[in-house]
This record gives structure tokens, C-alpha cells and sequence, in this order.
């Protein structure tokens, strides 16, 4: 019993330190984002990648431009909004974090609707909620 109790203290200070890191890099981020990069932190352990996007001051930014980039491949989409552009700008002129992140998310996607872009598998609820967001971001 004291094993699962120091368990469970341990991996609550590791939490809390992340959650620390995150507001040290970022003070003004919204809780609901940091909530969920944090998550998305813990859920890939290994990827450094995922570690170093918790540094990334402009999370939104890059969630939407992995977003529309997705569009072309997953929607069908005639353009994806001048994302490719504006994500190379992050990786030649922005923080490292942001590039990381954005590195991340994308591959997550591309794993994610890996079937989907091969046309192996039919789009579900999760492809038309990523499309219609993308289309409203392109949209815009």
C-alpha cells in the first residue's frame, strides 16, 4: 500500500511540475489550453517534441495551422489557407517550441487519419469536425 501511495505522490509532484514549466513559459495561457497541452505532453512521454511545444507562447496559432494544413490531404480542399507558409515562417523565424509543436500535432494527425488519407478507411465524425474547423479557418 505504501508503494501505490508513493506512486501516486510522485506522479502528482511530476504534474505539478509541468503544469509550473508551462506557466513559467507561458504566464498568460489560458487554463483550458494549458490543461491541454499538458496533456498532450504527458500522453506522448517520449517525444521530445511534445515536451518542447509546452513551451510554445502561441499554442492556438499552431493548433490551427496543423489544422488547415491537414485540409488539402484530409478534406479535400483546394488550398489550405496559406498555412504552409505561415508554419514555415514559425519554423525560420519563431520560437523552436513552436516548430516543435507544430511537428508534433501534424504527425499525431497523420497517424491519426492515416486511413482515412490513404482512402482505406471512411470518414467518421472525428474527420468532418477537423474539416469543418479547417474550412472555417480557411474561411476566414
Amino acid at each position: 500500500m505504501k508503494v501505490l501511495t508513493s506512486f501516486i505522490v510522485i506522479a502528482v509532484l511530476l504534474i505539478a511540475v509541468v503544469f509550473g514549466y508551462s506557466y513559467f513559459n507561458n504566464p498568460d495561457m489560458p487554463a483550458k489550453e494549458r490543461v491541454s497541452a499538458v496533456g498532450f505532453a504527458v500522453a506522448n512521454p517520449m517525444s521530445s517534441k511534445a515536451w518542447r511545444g509546452l513551451a510554445c507562447p502561441h499554442r492556438s496559432v499552431v493548433s490551427d495551422l496543423v489544422t488547415q494544413s491537414l485540409a488539402p490531404k484530409l478534406c479535400g480542399t483546394d488550398n489550405d489557407g496559406g498555412a504552409a507558409e505561415r508554419a514555415e515562417r514559425f519554423r525560420t523565424e519563431g520560437p523552436v517550441s513552436c516548430w516543435a509543436l507544430f511537428d508534433a500535432l501534424a504527425e499525431k494527425n497523420k497517424v491519426r487519419f492515416a486511413g482515412v488519407i490513404a482512402g482505406s478507411e471512411k470518414p467518421g465524425a472525428a474527420v468532418n469536425d477537423v474539416c469543418q474547423r479547417a474550412k472555417a479557418l480557411i474561411d476566414k
